[in-house]
């Protein structure tokens, strides 16, 4: 019988996507046999599986805890990514890692759930505008632009959709509303680059378009100061503006560990 790979999904959205389809009948032509199952479903697709591909698992952010204890569930090895990259990629705070060790990432900090704390924030960071978000979240759900003077009006917005008790406080980047970027990386070598022809959440169900091309500075490396390191990725996107106000090219939170 050939090996069994299983590309995890979610109850929200249990179906496959088209590009999923795309790497599910690659796989098959390779002599592999593919399932998908929601993460939030009965674990029995998952033991004993060849490989699981973590793919549209999109609701995790609901039951965190569930989504962990599902990790763990699962043998590491097989796993892509592994459970551990995934775990540190769970809450926001990593992109605070990331710039602690010298990635070029907007400016940005986290903060508790507060006006006041908020204000503080933008003071620390020389900011007159930026973006909130859930540390934990997905499909854009609690994202809000926040104005100094006007952060009671951004938390309000907040609370209303979301009980995160804390929030990433990040710069805004104009140049976003132009567009973004995306950066896709396989065992740390560039493949390819994603140009988004609509900007939709996709995470939501409705999808979007992009087309290939060539991110600008795609052939140079940045190396990240020391530290604990999660495990490499086998597989990475980075999504961001072509390039800030400032000429240079930016990734504001888009990163996506597959």
């Amino acid at each position: 019988m050939p090996d069994r790979i299983v590309l995890a999904t979610c109850r929200a959205w249990p179906e496959l996507s088209p590009s999923d389809r795309c790497l599910a009948d690659a796989l098959v032509q390779r002599g592999f046999r593919v399932e998908s199952a929601p993460w939030n479903g009965p674990f029995e697709p998952f033991d004993g599986a060849r490989a699981v591909v973590i793919r549209s698992t999109w609701d995790y952010h609901q039951t965190l805890d569930d989504y962990r204890a599902w990790l763990d569930r699962l043998e590491p090895t097989r796993v892509f990514n592994a459970p551990d990259l995934v775990r540190w990629n769970l809450d926001k705070a990593y992109l605070t890692d990331l710039a602690e060790r010298g990635a070029p990432l907007p400016a940005c900090t986290i903060v508790e759930a507060d006006a006041a704390l908020v204000a503080g924030a933008l003071a620390r960071l020389s900011l007159r505008e930026a973006v909130i978000k859930p540390t934990v979240g997905a499909s854009g759900v609690g994202v809000e632009r926040v104005a100094c003077g006007r952060e009671a009006e951004a938390l309000a917005r907040f609370h209303a959709v979301t009980r995160s008790p804390r929030l990433l406080v990040q710069e805004f980047i104009p140049e976003v509303t132009a567009g973004e970027i995306a950066g896709v990386f396989f065992g740390g070598t560039f493949s390819h680059g994603l140009r988004p022809e609509r900007s939709v959440r996709a995470h939501g169900g409705r999808g979007q378009r992009a087309r290939a091309r060539a991110p600008p500075g795609s052939g140079r490396e940045r190396p990240l100061r020391g530290g604990a390191r999660p495990p490499p990725p086998r597989g990475l996107t980075v999504g961001g503006p072509e390039t800030d106000h400032r000429g240079n090219v930016r990734f504001p939170g888009g990163t996506r560990w597959r």
